[in-house]
């Protein structure tokens, strides 16, 4: 019976902890949907990790509006330094100079909060109406407002000179 009740526990607590994980679900209780999925690759060939761009409901005309969340599961360690400089690179890259000069102090907060991860670690960003939130296995690590903050950072994976052009258009499934 002891046994029986403990176990009962343990099966309630991983359910709770799952529902209130940050980014699982919305303001309205929606369970996030997988629409696309994609491999994340070094150097255009080394698969690292896997990409899902979820929603509340695939079927839209623009899967980059929020809610929105993009989440990346890694099979490999990975340092968080070069998560931090890859963003800021890219960040670089897809945002006019003024622009980039407007938020690169907001930018670099962010991506501080980047975490040395390894196997089986899952970054999720999640973008809602005026935020984008950071979470590592379901820890939020960093939050900013703003529409214009998250669609700016957003263009790591979505810009006109993204991460991953494959990754980019199997998320965006085009």
């Amino acid at each position: 019976m002891v046994k029986k009740t403990l176990i009962s526990r343990a099966v309630l607590l991983f359910v709770t902890a799952i529902f209130t994980a940050p980014g699982y679900t919305s303001e309205n209780n929606q369970p996030w949907q997988v629409c696309a999925r994609s491999d994340v690759k070094a150097l255009r060939f080394i698969t690292v990790g896997e990409a899902t761009l979820s929603r509340h409901k695939c079927q839209t005309s623009n899967l980059q509006n929020p809610p929105m969340r993009l989440s990346f599961r890694y099979f490999r360690e990975v340092p968080g330094d070069a998560f931090a400089k890859a963003a800021l690179n890219f960040l670089e890259k897809n945002l006019s100079k003024a622009d980039f000069e407007r938020y690169k102090a907001r930018f670099k907060q962010f991506n501080n909060h980047y975490q040395d991860i390894g196997d089986g670690d899952v970054y999720t960003l999640t973008y809602r109406p005026n935020s984008l939130t950071l979470a590592l296995n379901n820890t939020l690590l960093a939050t900013e407002t703003g529409d214009d903050f998250a669609r700016n950072y957003l263009r790591i994976w979505f810009g006109e000179t993204p991460y991953s052009r494959p990754l980019k258009e199997n998320l965006l499934q085009r």
